[in-house]
């Protein structure tokens, strides 16, 4: 029930070494991560020349096939819509066919040509775009701003990851009903069932990396706001959208412990009353979250 996974900066110089039919980067659209949000943006350009600048996420086929660019450096994994395989604030970048990239933790510049469809890799996560036949280019970051460098030292220092894995847990606590579990029985099927309560509490407590117990803790929200302070600079947006999922994480807390949920015995399941409405709270404050993180361009 867990994935974590968004983007940001760093400076110096990388060479890189590739070849293939991207197009020239004087025809290609400048995209930017928070276009690339939007698809109705990126349909006007399915199969035209585009060009992202961003990092390199470390996870990636050692064939170099492809990569997952981020705005955020310092990623293991790209990030992704909560409780899904679905890219968010991630970009799947193809090397053109017969080459491949080669890792590296500096910022770069691909180019290549933008293709609409429904995709997925061999990693398990899902697209509806992509950028192909792309090509590698340094990128000289010399001198950054005083926001870019904000935003690269929450990058560096894990918080902006960890703010992005908080919104897994944040879903869960909103959404539990809609969850399920599964076990194998004695003839090899398997068995899936919707959560009850008492499943609920038990991932509230498991302190396993399949639970949430740190999340759940009473100092788990206030400790990722003094981490993002600490930080420095202005946070107060990132502050703000913290301090409001706290907010929400309690009201779905108390709908849990107040029992404000029914039960469907011929479907075998729970309903939260505030379902609806905890749900589109729930995306109204990861959209911000979402908004706030897509702002940075190198």
């Amino acid at each position: 029930m867990k994935k974590l996974l968004l983007t940001a900066v760093m400076l110096g110089l990388f060479a890189a070494l590739l070849s293939g039919c991207g197009g020239g980067s004087a025809e290609a659209h400048r995209l930017s991560f928070a276009q690339s949000a939007s698809l109705d943006t990126l349909k006007t350009l399915d199969g035209k020349p585009v060009t992202l600048t961003g990092y390199m996420a470390t996870l990636s086929p050692l064939s170099g096939e492809y990569i997952y660019l981020m705005n955020l450096p310092y990623q293991s994994c790209p990030f992704c819509v909560p409780n899904t395989q679905q890219l968010a604030n991630t970009m799947a970048v193809y090397a053109p066919k017969g080459a491949s990239f080669s890792y590296t933790d500096r910022p770069v510049r691909i180019t290549g040509r933008m293709e609409l469809g429904e995709f997925s890799d061999e990693y398990g996560y899902s697209y509806n775009y992509r950028i192909v036949d792309a090509e590698l280019e340094a990128v000289d970051l010399s001198t950054l701003s005083a926001d870019y460098a904000l935003y690269q030292s929450l990058a560096e220092d894990g918080a902006i990851a960890d703010v992005n894995g908080m919104f897994d847990y944040l879903l869960f606590i909103c959404q539990w009903t809609e969850y399920q579990g599964g076990y194998t029985d004695e003839s090899g099927n398997r068995v899936s069932y919707f959560l009850y309560p008492g499943d609920v509490e038990n991932a509230l407590a498991d302190d396993s990396g399949y639970g949430y117990a740190a999340q759940s803790g009473a100092d788990y929200f206030p400790g990722l706001i003094r981490r993002v302070k600490a930080v420095g600079g202005d946070t107060g947006e990132l502050v703000q959208i913290l301090s409001d999922a706290q907010s929400l994480e309690q009201r779905a807390r108390a709908a849990l412990s107040e029992q404000r949920y029914s039960y469907d015995e011929a479907a075998d399941k729970y309903t939260l009353d505030e379902g609806a409405e905890l749900y589109d709270a729930f995306y109204g404050v990861y959209g911000r979250f979402s908004a706030w993180l897509t702002r940075y361009e190198l």
